[in-house]
């Protein structure tokens, strides 16, 4: 008896200390989602997001809050739905959320992302998309970069893009940005021309509110007068380009 007294002893306070070990390590795990999520928002320009997880019990459905409008919402919720070992997400006092589970299928990898990020990135690195000066007319060597992204994005199907448009702080800003929103659109209708979703590609013009270069001159004006190509994964819903607009 007092043999056997010792062994369940001794497997009870395994039991135990396994327990203890799986909690703390999904605990661990469930700070590391949140602190990776948060890092994706905020390089993808969504820091006002905030992202957390339930610990009791420790759960990966995401669930997020902040003060952003509806479009930027649905691009936080791809972002983090990005995340492998995320299940699920949604903003706090919604019920729509984001799920993989009951057979459908998961959102994009990172690393599916990342591969398409990398081929656009190569494109507009190897032939930028230029504009002449006050005007949104979109060249013949322009329409070949089209062709390209077009192109390479028939490799990855379902995911989203976001078009930006950009300017140079020459100007009246309010007319930079209604001139970089008109270029971003006119961007996003040649994608659409060439076969993609429309409901996945959202154009917005920032003007000069985000420059890639400091200073002023010839060079740091040629280096912010650009668009540039986010992409990122999608849930397919509609989104609407009017929202997305930002102001000075």
């Amino acid at each position: 008896m007092e043999i056997g007294s010792k062994i369940l002893t001794g497997a009870a306070a395994t039991v135990i200390l396994a327990l203890v070990g799986h909690v703390a390590t999904g605990e661990k795990f469930i700070s590391g989602l949140e602190q990776e999520a948060q890092t994706e928002l905020a390089a993808r320009g969504l820091a006002a997001a905030k992202v957390s997880f339930d610990r009791s019990p420790l759960s990966r459905d995401a669930i997020l809050a902040g003060d952003l409008e509806e479009t930027a919402k649905q691009d936080a919720l791809s972002v983090v739905m990005a995340i492998p070992g995320v299940s699920s997400a949604s903003w706090k006092g919604k019920k729509e959320a984001i799920v993989t589970a009951e057979g459908k299928a998961p959102p994009a990898s990172r690393d599916t992302v990342a591969k398409c990020q990398s081929e656009v990135d190569k494109i507009i690195e190897a032939d930028n998309i230029n504009f002449r000066s006050g005007s949104p007319y979109v060249s013949l060597e322009a329409k070949r970069v089209i062709d390209k992204i077009a192109s390479a994005m028939k490799d990855c199907d379902g995911l989203s893009m976001t078009v930006e448009g950009h300017t140079d702080a020459n100007g009246d800003s309010e007319v930079n940005r209604v001139m970089s929103q008109e270029r971003a659109d006119r961007i996003k209708a040649g994608l659409v021309e060439r076969g993609m979703a429309e409901n996945l590609i959202t154009a917005t013009g920032y003007g000069s509110t985000r420059p890639r270069a400091k200073g002023s001159g010839a060079a740091a004006d040629a280096q912010n007068r650009r668009i540039e190509f986010r992409i990122g994964a999608a849930d397919g819903s509609a989104q609407n380009d009017a929202q997305a607009q930002q102001g000075n």
